[in-house]
């Protein structure tokens, strides 16, 4: 009676435990949804937002997997701040998840070690930085998390050709094809998942039915960036770019999705290594008090966060930069009677820009609302979409020159600048390309609060660039 009754109480502290757990991540849940909503959106949550509504099988940037999803929460109503910013804190979830399935299985016999191995995921600062915005990296990183969980659920299964075995290798092949939309090294899972049953059963006891699904289900993952990057120069493995993502430490680039990922595996070895000794205890105690203080107060004080991430303060005042443009655009015309086009410096402050003026060209059908300034430079997928400079329209007779059979339709038209550039920094693309430069108005932005001036230039007769 009484082991028996000992085994209930247990079980009962067992329950209990957890979901205290459960409502702890929960309420941390809500904590980064309040912090996150609470700011502006940053560049690169407004340039992802652009690239939804350019859907394609890849960016110079990046896989399609993010600009895809928000396409798809966009197709369902969904747009705006609000929208962007829940879905990392969501994501943790998933991620959460993750790890505690991998901590059952690090320490079957200890199942505390599970509910250590969540909260301590929940509090690394790499979490918590990755969940504030909506860059792709914690969206990424569950994903990867996830189907590394798939493949060892699906090598650790039973051998031979039985329907749960293959259930579980097509399980795997499902999120392989997925995860490949958001990180294209994560079919090197599969060959791992295959080493691990040789090693583990050896070779005889591989379910090659279920290898195969999955390595079709790969396949199929393959089919959109594969066809995408053949279609343009193999542009995206190039490193022209810096990827959706990136994060600056030092003077490296690296990616935030798999720091995440890197970092939130680690936790269930060293909370199991916590059990194996007194000194190793206190060693991860002291780590885990370090990293949850750090997560503390970039959670409590965003302004906090170190350069090169990004804040969820993000950029404000751009509603009143957007209103500022639209009335000088409105207000002039060119010698043509025609309104001004819109040209930014950046790529994050077009996207910015185009998030809040809906402009459409009749000479660039599916062209952004604001162009970025020409770049012979392909470090953006804005030099994918259809630009000012790009000679679609009719060339100009001229005897005294080569007929051109094609040439700008923006020819000889005004176009307002935006830039954080002084006039002295105007570049040879602006400068070279109109025939005349002027400023206009000056307005100060807040970037992660810290003021920044942006002014609007007019440029008056384009006549593209000089060679």
């Amino acid at each position: 009676m009484n082991s028996k009754n000992s085994k209930r109480s247990g079980g009962a502290a067992a329950i209990s435990q957890t979901v205290m757990l459960w409502t702890a991540v929960i309420a941390l849940t809500a904590l980064r949804l309040s912090v996150a909503t609470s700011g502006a959106m940053t560049e690169s949550e407004a340039f992802l937002s652009v690239c939804a509504t350019h859907p394609a099988g890849g960016y110079v940037e990046g896989p399609a997997g993010v600009p895809l999803l928000i396409s798809f929460l966009q197709l369902l109503g969904g747009s705006g701040l609000i929208v962007l910013r829940w879905i990392a804190p969501i994501s943790v979830l998933l991620l959460s998840w993750c790890v505690w399935w991998i901590g059952r299985r690090v320490a079957p016999h200890r199942p505390a070690v599970a509910l250590w191995v969540v909260l301590g995921v929940n509090l690394l600062p790499t979490v918590n930085l990755a969940s504030l915005v909506m860059d792709g990296a914690m969206v990424t990183a569950s994903l990867i998390v996830l189907t590394i969980v798939a493949g060892w659920h699906a090598a650790a299964s039973k051998g031979g050709g039985g329907s749960s075995t293959f259930r579980a290798w097509a399980l795997f092949g499902v999120a392989l094809a997925v995860t490949t939309l958001f990180y294209q090294p994560t079919g090197w899972l599969l060959p791992a998942a295959v080493a691990y049953c040789f090693v583990r059963k050896g070779f005889r006891t591989i379910p090659w039915r279920g290898v195969t699904a999955a390595l079709g289900l790969l396949a199929l993952g393959w089919v959109l960036p594969i066809s995408w990057n053949a279609g343009h120069d193999w542009i995206q493995w190039s490193s022209v770019a810096t990827s959706f993502d990136s994060v600056q430490l030092g003077s490296h680039l690296l990616s935030l999705g798999v720091l995440v990922v890197v970092t939130a595996l680690l936790v269930p070895f060293l909370v199991s290594l916590a059990y194996r000794g007194q000194g190793w205890r206190w060693a991860v105690l002291l780590l885990a008090l370090a990293l949850s203080g750090v997560s503390a107060l970039l959670l409590v004080a965003p302004t906090l966060i170190p350069p090169g991430f990004l804040s969820p303060q993000g950029v404000q005042g751009v509603d009143q930069l957007a209103a500022s443009v639209v009335t000088l655009r409105a207000a002039r015309q060119d010698a043509q009677g025609e309104k001004l086009f819109l040209i930014a410096s950046t790529p994050g402050l077009a996207s910015l820009l185009g998030e809040r003026i809906r402009i459409e060209y009749p000479e660039r059908p599916g062209a952004p609302s604001v162009f970025v300034a020409e770049s012979p430079s392909m470090n953006s997928s804005y030099s994918l979409w259809p630009g000012y400079p790009d000679a679609v329209g009719a060339g100009i007779k001229d005897t005294l020159y080569t007929q051109e059979k094609t040439t700008s339709p923006f020819l000889g038209r005004n176009a307002l600048y935006i830039t954080t550039e002084s006039k002295e920094e105007l570049p040879q693309t602006i400068t070279g390309a109109f025939g005349a430069v002027g400023l206009l108005q000056e307005i100060v932005l807040k970037i992660n609060g810290r003021e920044v001036p942006v002014r609007i230039y007019q440029c008056e007769d384009y006549r593209t660039l000089s060679l």
